[in-house]
C-alpha cells in the first residue's frame, strides 16, 4: 500500500497537473504565481488538449492522491522504472464519471472515425489525432510515480488507461522503439471547440 504522505511533488508538478485538470483551485493557483508562473501560463496550461479530471472530482494533486489512494489499484513497473498505478473508480460513487480520457486504440474506432485521422504534433511529435464532439468519460485513472529514496516523486497523472510515454530521441532506442509502436497504434482525442 503507498502511503500518500510519501509521494513528493513540487510546484512544477502542480503546474504541469494543469493539462489533466479542468479547472485550478485558488490555493494552488496562489503557489503558482508564488512560484512565478503568471496567469498566461497557466491558462495555457489549463487548455492543453488531453485526458481531463472532471473539477467535482479533483483539482490539485493532494486530493487526486487522497481520492485515487482509497481504492484498490494495480501495480507495474514501466520501461524506464517508473510504477504505474492503475484503478478503475466505483461507478457507484461517480456514476457520471471521474474525467474524459483523449488516447485510444485504433482498434477502439470506426472505419468512418479512422477516415478522419490527421497527424498533428504533439509535445514535439507527430502524432494522429480526430476532432469529435465530446470526449469519452471514463472512471479509469493512471498515477505515474518515481521510485526516489525517501518515498516516489510524483511524475503525472490522467484520467483514463495507462498509455506511454511520447516517443523522445532523447529515450534509450529500446524505450523509444516501445513508445513508437505504442503510439502508432493509438490515437489523440480533441474536442471541437
Amino acid at each position: 500500500m503507498i502511503e500518500i504522505q510519501s509521494i513528493k511533488y513540487t510546484p512544477q508538478s502542480q503546474f504541469h497537473m494543469l493539462r489533466h485538470f479542468e479547472t485550478v483551485d485558488d490555493a494552488i493557483l496562489q503557489l503558482l504565481h508564488n512560484n512565478g508562473y503568471t496567469q498566461n501560463q497557466i491558462q495555457q496550461e489549463l487548455s492543453l488538449p488531453g485526458s481531463k479530471f472532471f473539477s467535482h472530482f479533483a483539482n490539485n494533486i493532494k486530493e487526486l492522491l487522497e481520492k485515487i489512494l482509497l481504492h484498490p489499484y494495480q501495480k507495474s513497473t514501466g520501461l524506464n522504472g517508473n510504477h504505474i498505478i492503475e484503478s478503475t473508480l466505483p461507478i457507484e460513487e461517480y456514476p457520471i464519471g471521474i474525467g474524459t480520457k483523449a488516447v485510444v486504440s485504433l482498434a477502439e474506432i470506426s472505419s468512418a472515425q479512422k477516415a478522419q485521422i490527421f497527424i498533428e504534433k504533439n509535445r514535439n511529435h507527430a502524432l494522429a489525432h480526430i476532432l469529435l464532439d465530446t470526449l469519452p468519460i471514463t472512471n479509469q485513472c493512471t498515477l505515474i510515480l518515481k521510485p526516489i529514496h525517501e518515498g516516489y516523486a510524483f511524475i503525472t497523472a490522467f484520467s483514463g488507461e495507462s498509455a506511454m510515454p511520447i516517443p523522445d530521441f532523447k529515450m534509450p532506442k529500446s524505450q523509444f522503439d516501445a513508445c513508437k509502436a505504442f503510439w502508432d497504434g493509438h490515437v489523440f482525442l480533441k474536442k471541437i471547440i
